[in-house]
């Protein structure tokens, strides 16, 4: 009998080919909101705007063309 080779199967989490992982492009994004610039929405590409409440950080990211929100 020979030994069982045990396979991992990756994580969701973890990078797959050069691309980045979902964690890494929603973190970029805030910290673009969060900065005051409009970014790339992770979903759809367009473009996602800070959003403000009553005092001068943003609170969201709201994209304009999918509507996708950040809070």
């Amino acid at each position: 009998m020979t030994p069982a080779t045990l396979t991992v199967a990756p994580s969701l989490f973890d990078a797959v080919g050069g691309e980045p992982t979902l964690d890494e492009m929603i973190v970029g994004a805030w910290e673009g909101l969060v900065a005051h610039r409009v970014v790339q929405c992770p979903v759809c590409e367009g473009e996602m705007q800070p959003e403000y409440g009553a005092k001068a950080l943003p609170i969201a990211g709201r994209c304009e063309r999918c509507a996708t929100t950040f809070r």
